[in-house]
């Protein structure tokens, strides 16, 4: 059976995996206004850190989507043992089971593009409200990728493709967000510490040694992938 990044994140259940990690997310979300009336997704949940700590912080009613099963019930029994109230449901970024323009504030962290892109960015832009706001953390390529990197990011990751800075803007002013604003520098894409984990049970040898292939690859210091983070709305 042939077993990819997603799964390993999965498996090993890793909490804040997405560059820049678990801190920046608390960075990002210390200038937003969530209230306790807002509506949050987390799309692409993982284990659910990101949701829980949203849960908890903020007091407001947060949305969990992953499309695992098995990031699901990590994500299930933290919150079990976080006391949090948070909706878990397991659907597909691509087309979810939301009425149009129901969220106020949508986060997505290295989620997108691991999916049709233009797909899940017009189902994010569907369902997020007029004067809402989404944040996205996505791998970024700094400069055109060789055949062979291209195809190791797609036998490591299962992308498809990834975009430029300006590729990433384009898109998302195309889809129909009239502010789009990169709110992080350009950053390296390197491995965050690892801080939140929770494995399964009797891991084989097979998962340590994908892991290390992930690890090898993303620290080559010639490999040009990179992240950036955009706050995206419209009027």
């Amino acid at each position: 059976m042939s077993h990819n990044y997603l799964d390993l994140l999965a498996y090993f259940g890793i909490g804040g995996a997405h560059p820049g990690g678990f801190p920046l997310t608390q960075r990002l979300l210390q200038d937003e206004i969530i209230t306790p009336c807002s509506s949050v997704l987390d799309i692409g949940c993982g284990t659910g850190q990101t949701a829980a700590f949203l849960n908890q912080k903020y007091g407001c009613h947060v949305t969990a989507v992953d499309n695992h099963p098995i990031m699901l019930e990590k994500a299930r029994e933290r919150f079990k043992n976080q006391e949090s109230t948070v909706q878990v449901i397991e659907g597909d970024a691509q087309k979810l089971p939301f009425k149009d323009h129901c969220f106020d504030f949508i986060l997505a962290e290295s989620v997108i593009t691991f999916t049709a892109i233009s797909k899940t960015l017009n189902e994010l832009f569907r369902l997020l409200k007029r004067d809402g706001c989404m944040i996205i953390i996505e791998m970024t390529a700094e400069k055109p990728l060789s055949r062979k990197v291209r195809k190791k990011v797609h036998t490591l990751y299962g992308i498809h493709e990834v975009l430029s800075e300006k590729e990433w803007k384009l898109k998302l002013q195309q889809i129909g967000f009239t502010h789009v604003d990169m709110i992080n520098p350009s950053s390296r894409l390197i491995q965050t510490d690892i801080t939140d984990i929770n494995p399964s049970k009797n891991l084989s040898d097979e998962w340590y040694d994908l892991w290390e292939k992930h690890h090898s690859f993303i620290n080559q210091s010639t490999v040009p992938l990179g992240f950036r983070v955009f706050r995206c709305s419209f009027k």
